[in-house]
């Protein structure tokens, strides 16, 4: 049998044995009586914001032996524990049929409480476990664009960069983000892990231009002469060249606010605005159709043959692309107390952290 078949049947039995436990699938009274409590084990220390946390549960006996709830289940080797005999549940995370979490995306969710997970044995619901997961920031971004409509100028940015401290990091930079008149988002990173300058980009682009028209067809060829045969018809006119595309939008206003006692957060931000490219060439008119032959005289009572149909003419060329739009202003930075940064109407995750950092 070659390795290929071989790996194909391990497979097959792998396939086979495992399975979803029935419905009616129940751990024995017994064991269950001799749990004094169960754990939950997650594999990492540290979370990030939108990650997955795998996630393993262990229960210990009345003599001390620790068991494992399994994730798998086998018709032929049915395990002792399984993790269906779990409630789960967590403000912070979305729980899994394997065990597994996953991670809040919004990195305020997490920033005071950390990720709290919580697992309930449900044939005794006072044997409950709860773990915390600390956040970690690597995988937040830190580079943003934004464009706008077409032919339309960038949309204005407003950024809030200040510093806050949680109970997993001393310092951590938030950064609020609004663009136009959505609501803001935020982003949350160790400062003692960033470079000191340029960390943020930030880019407002003008929108693209529009397509330039499209050109005219080309006029109809002339028709052939009657004759013996008739004449053949004329060649179409060449289509039109195409439009040229409208300019790009301008590039979009940036301002930032920072606190007036931390001016130099200003260098974390790298702002660009940047005009829109141009819009893409209008298509060429498509050739005008050949003209039709001429018709065929009678000669002698015999009708003559009717000339050739014109050849389709050319399609015109495509219109050239327009320009880029301009750039915008460069970045206007103000200052402001370090209470005002955030403005008066935060999300009450933001809140929580910043009346932590007061403490």
């Amino acid at each position: 049998m070659t390795r290929a078949l071989v790996a194909l049947a391990i497979a097959s039995v792998l396939v086979a044995c495992a399975s979803k436990p029935p419905p009616d699938f129940a751990p024995d009274p017994t064991l269950v009586a001799r749990i004094e409590a169960i754990r939950v084990v997650p594999r990492s220390e540290y979370a990030c914001p939108g990650d997955r946390i795998r996630t393993d549960y262990e229960a210990v006996l009345d003599d001390g032996t620790v068991l494992p709830f399994a994730r798998d289940y086998d018709d032929d080797n049915p395990p002792a524990l399984h993790v269906m005999f779990l409630g789960r549940q967590s403000p912070d995370a979305v729980s899994h049929a394997g065990g597994d979490w996953t991670a809040d995306r919004d990195p305020l969710r997490s920033a005071v409480e950390g990720f709290r997970l919580t697992a309930v044995m449900r044939a005794r619901p006072e044997l409950t476990a709860t773990t915390v997961v600390a956040p970690e920031y690597s995988c937040v971004p830190h580079a943003f664009g934004f464009s706008g409509a077409a032919g339309l100028p960038g949309p204005d940015v407003l950024l809030r960069l200040g510093t806050a401290r949680s109970p997993f990091y001393d310092r951590l930079l938030v950064l609020a983000v609004e663009v136009g008149d959505a609501p803001p988002f935020y982003v949350l990173h160790d400062a003692d892990m960033v470079p000191p300058s340029d960390w943020y980009v930030i880019e407002s682009q003008g929108g693209r231009g529009e397509r330039g028209a499209r050109g005219a067809r080309g006029a109809l060829g002339v028709e052939g002469r009657a004759g013996c045969p008739g004449g053949p018809g004329g060649a179409g006119g060449i289509g039109q060249a195409g439009g040229t595309g409208a300019p790009g939008g301008p590039g979009g206003s940036v301002t930032l606010l920072v606190p007036e006692d931390e001016r130099f957060l200003a260098g974390l931000v790298d702002a660009r605005s940047v005009g829109g490219p141009g819009g893409p060439g209008g298509h060429g008119g498509k050739g005008g159709p050949g003209g039709r032959g001429g018709e065929g005289i009678l000669v002698n009572g015999q009708r003559c043959d009717d000339g050739s149909r014109g050849p389709q003419g050319r399609d015109g060329p495509a219109g050239g692309d327009g320009p880029a739009g301009a750039p915008g202003n460069p970045a206007r930075v103000i200052t402001v107390s370090s209470g005002d940064v955030f403005g008066s109407r935060v999300p009450q995750a933001l809140q929580a952290l910043l009346d932590f950092s007061r403490n």
